[in-house]
């Protein structure tokens, strides 16, 4: 059998098939592992707009940002899901509850608790 990991990396995330039959293969494979999930904020130019200045001023990095996410294999190798350019405003907890969904509800992860 093929590593399930490969068939992740290669097969869906990089050619970002989300409604092939693949993706239901792979999300079988994938609940078998605790996933690690993490965010990070990346500081963007301040915008011109005062609304936009509003929604991407995070006050824990006292920067206007963005926020990204990762969730990787346990051993933290390969990746298997990126979500990238939200408002760095938003808390790491409520950005992951908002991508949740892409898994099966079984799934478990792990993650630090900011």
């Amino acid at each position: 059998m093929a590593n399930p990991q490969r068939i992740v990396t290669r097969k869906f995330v990089r050619r970002g098939e989300k409604n092939s039959e693949e993706y239901e293969i792979v999300q079988e494979l994938v609940i078998e592992y605790d996933l690690i999930i993490d965010s990070y904020e990346q500081p963007i130019e301040r915008p011109q707009d005062y609304s936009e200045q509003k929604k991407y001023y995070s006050g824990k990095k006292k920067k206007h940002t963005k926020k990204s996410q990762l969730i990787v294999f346990p051993e933290g190798k390969d990746i298997v899901d990126i979500e990238a350019g939200e408002p760095g405003k938003k808390s790491d907890l409520n950005y992951f509850r908002e991508t949740r969904e892409k898994f099966a509800q079984k799934q478990k992860f792990s993650g630090d608790a900011e």
